[in-house]
């Protein structure tokens, strides 16, 4: 499946540039998830049974940084990284 990918990967990326990578990147990974469908769906369900504040977080992420990511490219996408990590170091370190 490996090899599947790097060939797909080359391909994409010489036909769509780092995008093709990227979705050759999420293709793959969809198709381990249906690949080992019984195993992966008790992982998903304890996922989503657990790690709240994770996925809170990630809700609000994902907007802010497709957001920037439109409007300035991948310096908006870095830039909000490093607000995100500098965010949580202040927040563990000085409120709790």
């Amino acid at each position: 499946m490996i090899l599947c990918f790097i060939l797909m990967a080359a391909i994409s990326y010489c036909f769509n540039g780092w995008l093709g990578i990227v979705a050759a990147a999420i293709g793959w990974w969809l198709g381990s998830v249906i690949y080992d469908w019984k195993e992966n769906k008790r992982r998903i369900k304890n996922f989503f049974r657990t790690n709240t504040s994770l996925k809170v977080k990630t809700i609000i992420f994902i907007p802010i940084a497709a957001a920037a990511s439109y409007c300035y490219g991948w310096r908006g996408f870095l830039v909000v990284c490093a607000g995100w990590c500098v965010g949580e170091l202040i927040c563990r370190r000085f409120l709790k």
